[in-house]
């Protein structure tokens, strides 16, 4: 039997020691805020602009129901993309929007922001999200916009994407490979598909000679299934609670394995959960290899 908890999952706006109200589009302090997210972006108004987007953050989490949720999503998702396209942004830590994402890689020309809208009368979610890359040979600053298409996970994981065709995720981390000339971004993330099932998955980044963005490359092997993935999903129920982490004393992708709830119901991946044992990939000539059974100690 796997083991089974129930999680939670919420992004707190605000701390303990502030108190946001929820302020109308029209209300004179939000008018101010939109003002000066209009004006050319100084650090300013770049800050004027988080307290707004806090504003709608907190409505689109927290609203009343699924027409208010999204009304603010509408408000929130055209700003945030608006104010990325700026690169002073690209250094600035919005740390006041706990709703977003932002990792950074670790050679510090690419940024990801991920966010997602839950839909609470179907348990279903749409995510967003926002690319910011350096180019390292010209310092060019270039911005990708990320629109999420659902994919089966058979295709997924055979397939390469284009920033509008995403397999939407929130991303928790990002490691960085170099093979050869060419970096790759992989990024760990969250999906939460519904009521019943729960995905997290293994993706990369990749940018051709044109700095032309992709999602998914044959880089991981050996595993169950296809010979050759372009990217990992591992799918699981939804109350359950899965490891996926990069332990970088052991240079691996360590993640929990996942085993139906009794034999019966092989397959049937909304009853799978972690087993108490434990696989993974190490890297070895640009592919990430797969390792079943390690011993890992939490």
């Amino acid at each position: 039997m796997f083991r089974l908890l129930i999680v939670f999952l919420f992004f707190p706006l605000v701390s303990s020691s502030q108190s946001v109200g929820r302020l109308k589009p029209s209300s004179p302090d939000v008018v101010a805020a939109r003002k000066a997210a209009e004006r050319p972006l100084t650090l300013d108004s770049l800050r004027n602009a988080e307290v707004l987007l806090v504003q709608y953050a907190d409505s689109m989490v927290r609203g009343s129901s699924d027409a208010v949720r999204r009304a603010y999503c509408a408000l929130f998702n055209p700003m945030i993309n608006d104010l990325l396209r700026h690169e002073i942004t690209f250094a600035y830590p919005f740390d006041s929007l706990k709703v977003l994402s932002k990792l950074k890689s670790p050679d510090g020309k690419v940024r990801v922001y991920t966010w997602f809208l839950q839909n609470r009368s179907t348990g279903g979610y749409d995510y967003y999200g926002m690319l910011q890359r350096i180019n390292p040979k010209t310092g060019e600053f270039k911005v990708f916009g990320l629109i999420e298409q659902k994919h089966a996970t058979d295709f997924a994981e055979i397939n390469v994407f284009e920033s509008n065709e995403w397999y939407g995720a929130v991303y928790y981390d990002i490691i960085e490979r170099r093979v050869k000339k060419e970096t790759y971004y992989f990024l760990l993330g969250w999906h939460g598909v519904d009521r019943a099932s729960t995905h997290k998955l293994i993706d990369v980044v990749t940018f051709d000679q044109w700095d032309n963005m992709d999602f998914g490359a044959p880089l991981f092997s050996g595993q169950p299934g296809p010979k050759i993935k372009y990217r990992v999903i591992f799918e699981f129920n939804a109350n359950a609670v899965m490891l996926l982490r990069f332990e970088k004393s052991r240079k691996m992708l360590v993640f929990d394995h996942l085993s139906p709830a009794s034999p019966s119901l092989k397959g049937q991946y909304s009853s799978y959960g972690p087993d108490f044992t434990y696989d993974g990939y190490f890297f070895k000539k640009g592919l990430w290899i797969y390792k079943s059974n390690l011993d890992v100690k939490n």
